[in-house]
């Protein structure tokens, strides 16, 4: 029989390889987990990350998915450098190769600047309505003598209400604060305004100015489509573009065959005629009559 000790032997020159080859592979991650992401190399088709909480495994950040919001980075040095920490998702796992991706992933404080500015659309929720507006301590409204409508009491009752937006103070991510900015209507000391004047009374210009308000935070509420310029057509579409030009070419040369084929039978046509009636006397008139007659003449 064999003792405790031999068995406790045994058992553990059986489960020690398993041990050494679970510690040296560690687990791999989750597709669709995310992760802090250190950059450790750049390169011209992307980044290569190692995920923090996974010791020993790296992943490759496409260059096609480097910017959050979609867009499309020409050059992955101009987006990263080398110890930058980003938040990644795993997007696939095969044969021990782990695919990284940033799109619609939101970014922490220690992410490079221009990444911080976006904020994905379901933490953006909806825009601020007027509502909401006049409720915010970032939203000041003032009002003055109108020269608007008024009928008899223009220039008398303060009804023109005027509403300032400090960006500044406002309770949105910084993106959202960086495009409210850049609007045209912007102040240089970081306000947005919005007058009315168009109604009689206090409390509708008050609602105008609002709605004025809201709909200029909404033009700014989200990040502008990425549009993507074509640099050229793929071999796809130059094979379409080579067999749409041949087909237009032998539809061409069809048509002026059919007319050149055309032509040339009524030539055909009117030579035969004509040499046909040099051949063939004229009625009642002798064969040579003729031209002796015009040797006369």
């Amino acid at each position: 029989m064999i003792g405790v000790p031999a068995l406790a032997r045994a058992q553990f020159c059986r489960t020690a390889p398993l041990l050494m080859l679970a510690a040296s592979n560690p687990a791999l991650p989750a597709v669709g987990s995310l992760h802090v992401g250190v950059v450790e190399s750049v390169v011209t088709y992307g980044a290569f990350c190692s995920l923090e909480g996974q010791p020993g495994r790296d992943g490759l950040l496409h260059v096609s998915h480097i910017d959050p919001s979609g867009g499309r980075v020409e050059v992955a040095e101009d987006a990263l450098a080398v110890g930058d920490r980003v938040r990644v998702r795993v997007t696939s796992v095969a044969d021990g190769k782990i695919s990284l991706s940033c799109r619609g992933v939101q970014q922490g404080g220690d992410a490079p600047a221009a990444w911080r500015l976006w904020t994905p659309s379901h933490v953006l929720g909806s825009p601020p309505t007027a509502r909401t507006l006049e409720g915010l301590e970032c939203v000041v409204l003032s009002y003055s003598r109108s020269s608007g409508a008024g009928g008899q009491a223009v220039n008398k009752l303060s009804t023109k209400c005027e509403a300032r937006l400090c960006v500044a103070h406002s309770p949105w991510p910084d993106a959202v604060k960086a495009r409210l900015l850049q609007l045209g209507g912007a102040t240089r000391g970081g306000e947005l305004l919005a007058v009315s004047d168009r109604h009689r009374t206090q409390a509708a210009n008050r609602k105008d100015a609002l709605e004025k308000l809201a709909a200029l935070v909404a033009d700014a509420w989200r990040p502008p489509k990425v549009r993507r310029q074509r640099s050229g057509l793929s071999e796809r579409g130059k094979r379409q573009r080579r067999d749409e030009k041949r087909r237009t070419s032998e539809k061409k040369r069809g048509r002026s065959e059919g007319r050149r084929g055309l032509y040339e039978a009524r030539r055909k046509v009117l030579v035969a005629a004509a040499a046909l009636s040099l051949s063939v006397p004229r009625l009642g008139v002798p064969a040579g009559a003729a031209e002796a007659g015009a040797e006369a003449g």
